[in-house]
């Protein structure tokens, strides 16, 4: 291990930085609008340009104090950019000041304390406040996480949980070294370089198998949910009353079909355009998942049309009350931005298994007829 020189080995951190950064960055350019990859891509790319900055001069008398808080500032910046970036990833917004504010801390620190003569303090300080960062790098990855999806983020956090880790066995041996200075921190530097070589190797590829887990995800649900309205699409209606019918019949649990359009709704968007025929959809989506109780169902079957599944509706009398309790929660005055306010009305049909119908076909088609018996009474 002493045979390997400062200067060597962060150039090949320096190498391999890089070549992480350009996988970043493509794997950024080819996900453009997933949440936390640009924060990445820029934390790889200071930690880069760290290294690259450092490795000429790191042997230099009189330079390399100076290098050294070039390094450690970017590498500071570099992980509290993988901080944001893995908040941003999991869902919590960016807009957040304080954690933009971070971004001061080395700042401050390279100004107070990177530039004092004592390498051990300097690598004291340096580590004391990375680790930490990178440690909350792992917990952010694994918080609130389970199954298959807790399994592929633990890959993406064991790494900066590693990295953390060294850099505490690091700082504890710069604190031995502030009390013994004939403690040499050579060699536990020369280890904490090698595992930073592994470590961002490994959380390259982990975030790497992680961002292509997350759109395997969007790919799967995009096949089962309306793109407009986030409800269940035509395909994913069909399996669900499938799935439904096979329990009824098992179980003799009668239930519901409920079909439902929104009349007039091709005057809304002759009137006022498509776009605000869409916001009317979004709003109605809405206003059903606030009618539906837990066991119950609706999707967007197309256009203005959307399908219920009431469980419980044991007779007609309940069936209907279920129908009058939609129409409650559905109709009503909406105001769609502007000037723009428009009154919901429905047209809402039912059809009761097994009365009204035993398979999907027989549903659907009883359903079908009664919405439209209830927009002619509409009209009436």
């Amino acid at each position: 291990m002493n045979s390997l020189s400062v200067p060597t080995l962060l150039l090949v951190i320096a190498i391999v930085s890089a070549m992480c950064s350009l996988i970043t960055y493509t794997v950024w350019r080819i996900n453009r609008r997933m949440q936390g990859l640009l924060p990445w891509f820029l934390g790889s790319l200071a930690s880069t340009i760290g290294f690259f900055a450092a490795f000429p001069f790191a042997q230099l008398s009189g330079v390399e104090k100076y290098m050294t808080v070039l390094n450690n500032s970017l590498a500071l910046i570099g992980a509290l950019l993988m901080l944001e970036g893995a908040l941003q990833f999991r869902g919590h917004p960016s807009a957040s000041r304080w954690r933009w504010g971070l971004f001061l801390i080395p700042f401050l620190v390279a100004a107070i304390w990177f530039s004092r003569e004592d390498p051990a303090l300097r690598h004291l300080v340096h580590d004391a406040m990375s680790a930490p960062i990178l440690l909350a790098v792992a917990f952010t990855m694994l918080w609130r996480t389970s199954g298959k999806t807790l399994r592929i983020y633990a890959l993406a956090a064991l790494f900066p949980a590693l990295m953390g880790c060294s850099l505490l066995m690091r700082g504890s041996f710069a604190l031995q070294a502030l009390g013994d200075p004939a403690l040499s921190l050579d060699k536990p530097r020369a280890v904490t370089f090698l595992l930073i070589i592994l470590c961002i190797m490994g959380w390259t590829f982990g975030i790497t198998v992680a961002c292509y887990f997350r759109e395997h995800l969007n790919m799967l649900q995009m096949a089962v949910e309306d793109v407009l309205t986030g409800l269940p699409n035509r395909r994913n209606i069909d399996q669900t009353l499938e799935q439904t019918l096979q329990r009824a019949r098992r179980h003799d649990e009668p239930f519901a079909v409920l079909l439902m359009d929104m009349n007039q709704f091709k005057q809304v968007n002759d009137q006022f355009g498509h776009h605000v025929g869409d916001l009317l959809l979004v709003e109605i989506a809405r206003r059903l998942r606030g009618f539906l109780r837990e066991a119950d169902f609706a999707g967007r079957l197309g256009g203005d049309e959307f399908l219920i599944i009431v469980h419980g509706a044991e007779d007609f009398e309940r069936a209907q009350r279920a129908r009058e309790r939609l129409r409650y929660a559905v109709e009503g005055p909406v105001a769609l931005g502007g000037s723009t306010a428009i009154t919901i009305r429905a047209a809402i049909g039912v059809a009761l298994w097994p009365a009204q119908g035993q398979d999907v076909d027989e549903l659907m088609r009883a359903a079908d007829a009664d919405m439209y018996a209830d927009k002619k009474s509409a009209h009436c």
